[in-house]
């Protein structure tokens, strides 16, 4: 668990859920640690059969839960994804949108620990298969261990990383509004940046436009080797969704779908300050992807780089990508779906 969450609420709810699991009849281990990473290496141990405080060797858990926000869905999906054990959620962050995309009980740990215990004891009509996507680039940020990274969510590149990472270094107000003073702070200075996007797979480069005929004729592909394709401009805003939402409710990607082993990679391409500020309440609808800059492209695997005028004297520097509302790295990254890689215990309906 992670004990800031949700301004505190993570600790507390916690408690209850291991009284609560444990009440139920279940043999629970609190596998939390004095930071992140020991969590992980404990949750790790845990998941893989190796041990670990209060988890004998050779007998792997049957589920790994979490308590808190978006931060330890990124955290526990290190630990389970590209395995058989199931990842248990009780939300009771900041953002939670990994959650109320599953359709989770959202800050009522109560009603999440209770759905939790329904879909243990469903057996396998208690797990939901989702697809997941498989981050790696040289500029990974230390952090959730080494190596590749795993993403629920979305993989945020643009304004929406420069706002993720003002919002993690404001202390007021607290909640979703924290984002929304963020993003105000971040438009003041926004200029678009330089990228080049390779897609793998791209199935239908979509753009969609305002009824009033607006749209724009989608983004310029490239036809590359082996079903490739490239994109280099400039843009405001590069997601890759996995999911549809972000920053505790912002629809960025409105149409993506957690099953479908495909990402919806949104780029805005070169709003100016006045463009990026229309668009960004519309955000909070979905309603920015009917806006002529604002493009789809649906893709098995996207490499996101900085395109040849980011090396200019005087451009300023891409934000560092954020995923699960957490900081990811430098650009270049790649971001590849793996199809029903993370299981979620999901209440049968």
């Amino acid at each position: 668990m992670n004990p800031t969450a949700g301004k505190g609420r993570a600790a507390h709810a916690g408690e209850g859920v291991l009284a609560g699991l444990r009440r139920a009849g279940h043999d629970v281990v609190d596998l939390s640690g004095p930071h992140a990473d020991a969590a992980l290496a404990r949750a790790r141990a845990a998941v893989d059969g190796s041990g670990g405080p209060g988890v004998a060797p050779g007998r792997p858990v049957d589920a790994l839960v979490v308590v808190g926000g978006d931060g330890m869905v990124h955290l526990g999906a290190q630990a389970v994804a590209g395995t058989d054990v199931p990842l248990g959620i009780v939300p009771v962050g900041t953002g939670n949108d990994f959650a109320a995309t599953l359709g989770l009980p959202v800050r009522d740990p109560a009603a999440a620990g209770a759905a939790l215990c329904r879909a243990l004891d469903a057996g396998t009509a208690g797990r939901r298969p989702v697809d997941a996507a498989l981050v790696t680039g040289p500029g990974l940020a230390p952090g959730a261990g080494t190596g590749p990274r795993w993403v629920a969510g979305a993989v945020s590149a643009g304004l929406d990383a420069a706002v993720n990472a003002r919002a993690n270094l404001l202390r007021r107000p607290r909640g979703s509004a924290r984002y929304t003073v963020a993003a105000a702070l971040e438009l003041v200075r926004y200029r678009p940046w330089s990228y080049r996007l390779t897609f793998d797979g791209a199935v239908d480069p979509v753009t969609t436009g305002a009824a009033t005929g607006d749209a724009g004729t989608g983004l310029r592909l490239r036809p590359g080797p082996a079903g490739t394709a490239t994109w280099t401009g400039r843009a405001a805003l590069v997601t890759a969704a996995n999911g549809p939402q972000i920053g505790g409710g912002i629809r960025v990607a409105p149409s993506a779908s957690l099953d479908d082993g495909l990402l919806d990679v949104l780029v805005a391409t070169d709003l100016s300050r006045a463009g990026a500020l229309a668009v960004f309440p519309s955000m909070f609808t979905g309603g920015h992807v009917r806006r002529r800059k604002v493009h789809v492209v649906r893709a098995r695997a996207v490499t996101i780089e900085p395109g040849p005028e980011a090396w200019v004297a005087g451009e300023r520097p891409l934000p560092v990508a954020h995923a699960d509302g957490e900081r990811l790295g430098a650009l270049p990254l790649r971001v590849e779906v793996r199809a029903r890689a993370l299981q979620v215990l999901v209440e049968p309906r």
